[in-house]
């Protein structure tokens, strides 16, 4: 399946279905070769930097059992746009399968895409989960309160 490119959160999407159907090829059609693009992975590695090493990322990444099998919005997708510029952010579930177990994968996603040649290519990708307490001092959200009003 081809998801068009012709928008950012097409762009966005076209990658994740690549991802889910092992598309190599597919995935890299979506993100930028250019040396200033910057991904920041989950897994082992804080970043890769440039194209090529974006590229090799994801040529080790579809060797290994690693699998998403499938992906949905939990929250969003919000964008926004500009001449040259997008980003596409929301929470994401990923149905994921690793070390022969299957599970699902919450994370907030971030991508900043440029349009390149006509077409939208990712130069940023972001994906986080947020800390268990990180400063000690509990959540400084009002009881009660909700975060998107």
């Amino acid at each position: 399946m081809t998801v068009p490119t012709t928008t950012p959160l097409g762009t966005a999407e076209a990658m994740l279905t690549a991802v889910v159907e092992r598309r190599l090829d597919g995935v890299l059609e979506t993100f930028s070769p250019a040396d200033d693009a910057y991904v920041f992975v989950e897994g082992p590695r804080w970043t890769t930097h440039g194209g090529d090493r974006i590229k090799a990322g994801w040529e080790a990444y579809f060797k290994t059992s690693i699998r998403i099998n499938g992906f949905r919005w939990v929250e969003g997708p919000f964008t926004w746009e500009s001449d040259t510029l997008a980003q596409v952010v929301g929470v994401v579930d990923y149905d994921i399968m690793g070390d022969g177990k299957a599970g699902r994968l919450r994370m907030r996603m971030t991508w900043l895409v440029r349009r390149e040649e006509g077409r939208w290519r990712i130069v940023h990708e972001h994906g986080s989960q947020p800390l268990a307490d990180p400063y000690g001092a509990g959540d400084w959200w009002p009881e009660g309160a909700t975060p998107l009003a």
